[in-house]
């Protein structure tokens, strides 16, 4: 029954101090963080902001994978760029080793792995849009992240519900292998 009371604010006497002093990142606070060659500057000030205050829908893709360690902020720009044409050649390899399997790797690889993640993908946010509706092709994107995730480390592979930590990533991410490398640096 507790659980079923919704309190959208809260007493004072239960906030933190700082609760109120952050108001939601959006654009031109975000853009405040960035320095001329697009380095996040502050990072401790922008982490207590998002923390306290959250993050404007607007910009959860660009903001995210810092957060999720997949960008520096150190990093510039350009440097990202680069990085993230380093890391669709990285993910296109994990990719192409797990379709090239021997035909006994793969029965081996759909009984400890696919066969669950097939299970799960299409249970995941349904009623969410992003993932509505038969054949869609989110939904075949977070299979093969999930896919690629248990052949690029073994010894995690899959676990039920990892599906419902990838969907908001490629939800607000939208790209594939950056969304793959932003849920390698969750599960790290």
């Amino acid at each position: 029954m507790q659980f079923s009371i919704r309190r959208p604010k809260l007493p004072s006497s239960e906030t933190h101090p700082e609760e109120s002093m952050y108001k939601r990142l959006g654009v031109s606070a975000w853009l405040n963080h960035l320095n001329e060659l697009g380095q996040v500057e502050e990072e401790y000030k922008l982490r207590k902001a998002i923390f306290f205050g959250g993050i404007d829908v607007s910009i959860r893709g660009e903001v995210w994978p810092f957060l999720l360690r997949y960008y520096s902020h150190e990093s510039t720009s350009e440097e990202r760029e680069a990085l993230r044409l380093q890391k669709r050649k990285e993910y296109s390899e994990i990719q192409q080793k797990r379709l090239s399997m021997t035909p006994e790797e793969h029965r081996a690889f759909w009984r400890n792995v696919q066969f669950t993640v097939d299970k799960d993908v299409v249970r995941t946010d349904r009623n969410n849009q992003f993932f509505r509706g038969e054949d869609n092709p989110n939904v075949e994107s977070m299979r093969r992240i999930l896919l690629n995730y248990a052949v690029y480390n073994p010894a995690v592979g899959y676990s039920q519900g990892m599906s419902d930590l990838v969907a908001p990533i490629l939800a607000e991410v939208l790209d594939e292998s950056d969304t793959f490398w932003c849920f390698v640096g969750l599960m790290q």
